[in-house]
């Protein structure tokens, strides 16, 4: 028998100190042969303290990733991809693939390359925080190059992200769209709440295109490790490209 990940072993720095969901969804999309590699960061209030901790500690956890030869490293956390500046990621990237010596991405490079194959003109935002976040979200919208509407938002502190429940997603979403008609696009900013069953559904019933950071980072690392499936389920990204 083959081992677990014959085909991919992704290895992924994840933000949350506990982290609940983001490995539960991504064995939901990934084919068999596919394994995640998880690393633990020291996030828990979401602080800008924290950040920069992470931000080190992801830089850390590349040798070891590299030790247990992934086959390729995603480092989680958009806003620690970011907290050296938006033009830091990708020499942030290219540094660690030489230090190292193995493939390197980042969620932000990820989401990035995602917007950039789905196309889209103006987006709105679901987010899991409070008002106080609404800007920091609707400049991601603007770094990936669309025009920036509005946000939806779950009011859910960091460490509560896990007990979030599923319909909630789909019902930001729609409440989103009567929000902002003209919208093409959602974006979903973070990885770390029960989402990836509402792209699906707003996708065929709005008629929009959905854009979360899991399903970004499952298909950009399977396509850079060579697996072409197309995955049926969590939209246009893993079904069409």
């Amino acid at each position: 028998m083959p081992m677990y990940g014959h085909r991919a072993r992704i290895g992924y720095t994840s933000p949350p100190s506990a982290t609940e969901v983001f490995p539960y969804e991504f064995y939901k999309i990934v084919p068999d042969g596919v394994t995640l590699v998880v690393h633990t960061l020291p996030l828990v209030e979401r602080n800008s303290e924290e950040v920069d901790r992470s931000y080190e500690a992801s830089l850390r956890a590349a040798h070891v990733m590299a030790r247990a030869k992934v086959d390729i490293l995603c480092f989680g956390g958009l806003p620690i991809n970011v907290s050296r500046g938006f033009s830091n990621v990708d020499e942030l990237i290219a540094e660690t693939e030489k230090e190292v010596g193995i493939p390197i991405t980042t969620s932000f490079s990820a989401q990035r390359e995602a917007f950039k194959v789905l196309g889209g003109r103006k987006a709105g935002v679901v987010h899991p925080y409070d008002e106080s976040h609404d800007e920091r979200h609707l400049e991601y919208i603007r770094e990936f190059g669309l025009e920036a509407a509005g946000c939806t938002r779950h009011y859910a502190k960091f460490v509560e992200l896990g007990m979030v429940p599923e319909e909630k997603a789909v019902e930001l979403g729609r409440e989103l769209k009567r929000k902002y008609p003209d919208i093409d696009t959602i974006y979903y900013s973070c990885p770390h709440y029960a989402m990836i069953g509402a792209i699906d559904t707003l996708e065929k019933e709005l008629g929009v295109t959905v854009i979360q950071p899991l399903q970004s980072i499952v298909w950009q690392t399977l396509r850079r490790c060579g697996v072409n499936d197309r995955i049926e389920g969590y939209g246009r990204l893993l079904r069409d490209f």
